[in-house]
């Protein structure tokens, strides 16, 4: 029989959201483990998009200064209907007021650097996946069965194991409902590639990102570092079989998939003009269905939380998917401080003191983050739904293309940042956290 380990919190999930907390967990002196299936560090996707709403907290833990190095501000975007420019948009203007630009950077640089933050393989543990987990209020852990047959006990599970969330579905077998997560496929595909540097493409075009409205489809690029693109189309998928409708990213995509997608689209940073030239410097290429939730189930349930898309897949449109995923880690960090941990001065620093046997004051704990973050999340996948509609020109009466043009032809960069207030203004980060611990969390 297998030795059962301990810890404080059980993270299931080692992705942008299970990563950030566990690297908050390790400023705040609260033990943790990751919990992760693949069998190494592999993150999916081309680039990612950090936005005002999710840097301020990454640059409390020291890591602000290695996305300025290895990532690419969005300084400029310049907006086509087809090969017709309508505007250039001063994003850096736009975001200004916030403190922070938005960044775009390699998602699998990012994250490294996060992974790198939680302390690598003393915390994440590789090709574990979750059998079962049970929550008994009498008990003082919770305990987390394993499919190798190990065990783990915590005194909180989280899970931050995405949109197929087997936490989640454990959760929901074990209050009687049929286990399934409860997502649905929007009939839109992504497909996305990150490039190589762009030798066409010179310091004018750097920061300059590309937002492009075709008859059929749309297509984004973001600037990366050394000018390499980072690319994202959009199309409306006609019919699907049950197989495909069923899958978040395709197997075995090629570029050659894309350009037969995208390939003859108009590009102003293409060399011929045609997106082709993008996609053929392409270092990788990802399609994926799009879903998002439709039905939000409560965020914690006993001793166990759920954070990320776990509890709330949104589309990706305004790149909002990563940046909620770490103000709910932000904010359970902060909440399980709350419960674990009372500061005091000492040579090594804050020192976590546990609460053993509190279990109802948990589970309040978890509740409140619950109904916070909750409400939060709600408010952003309205938003990046409805902002999916107004982009790809699909809103109600035929009324989509003329709003599309108002809004992103018309409207000034004074009411951009106006309308984004209380998305990028929204910046949690750690709470009552000594300078002295924050020092530490500093990466050259």
């Amino acid at each position: 029989m297998q030795p059962i380990r301990e810890t404080q919190v059980l993270i299931v999930g080692g992705g942008i959201g299970g990563l950030t907390l566990a690297a908050l967990c390790k400023r705040l002196n609260i033990s943790c483990l990751v919990l992760e299936r693949s069998k190494k560090v592999t993150p999916a996707g081309a680039g990612i998009s950090l936005a005002p709403n999710a840097l301020r907290v990454l640059d409390q833990l020291g890591l602000y200064q290695d996305i300025v190095r290895q990532g690419q501000s969005l300084d400029k975007i310049h907006i086509h209907r087809n090969d017709t420019k309508w505007r250039s948009l001063d994003w850096g203007r736009v975001t200004a007021p916030f403190g922070y630009p938005v960044y775009s950077i390699e998602r699998h640089h990012f994250h490294h650097l996060l992974y790198r933050a939680a302390d690598g393989e003393n915390t994440v543990l590789l090709d574990h996946s979750v059998a079962d987990l049970v929550d008994d209020a009498a008990e003082r852990h919770v305990k987390v069965k394993l499919e190798n047959g190990a065990q783990i006990n915590a005194e909180v599970v989280v899970g931050a194991d995405g949109i197929r969330s087997v936490t989640r579905r454990i959760l929901a077998r074990q209050a009687g409902l049929d286990g399934k997560n409860t997502i649905r496929f929007t009939g839109r595909v992504h497909m996305s590639g990150y490039t190589a540097p762009m030798e066409n493409l010179g310091p004018k075009d750097l920061g300059v990102g590309n937002w492009l409205f075709y008859d059929d489809c749309t297509l984004t690029t973001w600037p990366c570092i050394d000018n390499r693109q980072w690319f994202i189309g959009v199309k409306q998928v006609e019919r699907q079989g049950q197989e495909e409708m069923g899958r978040s990213v395709w197997a075995n995509t090629t570029p050659a998939m894309v350009n037969e997608a995208y390939g003859t689209k108009f590009h102003p940073f293409a060399e011929t003009g045609q997106f082709k030239d993008i996609v053929d410097r392409s270092e990788r290429v990802i399609a994926s269905n799009v879903f998002e939730e439709v039905d939000f189930p409560t965020m914690s349930k006993g001793r166990v939380a759920l954070l990320g898309d776990a509890a709330h897949s949104m589309t990706s449109f305004f790149g909002q998917g990563a940046c909620q995923a770490i103000e709910d880690a932000t904010d359970l960090a902060n909440s399980l401080q709350q419960h674990f941990s009372v500061s005091r001065k000492g040579e090594k620093g804050l020192q976590s003191i546990p609460l053993h046997g509190d279990t109802s004051g948990l589970v309040q704990v978890l509740s409140d983050y619950s109904t916070r973050r909750s409400q939060r999340a709600k408010a952003v996948a309205a938003f990046s739904r409805d902002y999916a509609k107004v982009h790809t020109g699909k809103l109600p009466y035929g009324l989509g293309p003329l709003v599309r043009k108002i809004i992103y032809a018309y409207m000034p960069e004074w009411g951009w940042t106006w309308g984004l207030r209380w998305l990028y203004g929204h910046q949690p980060t750690l709470l009552n956290v000594p300078a002295a611990v924050l020092e530490k969390a500093v990466y050259a």
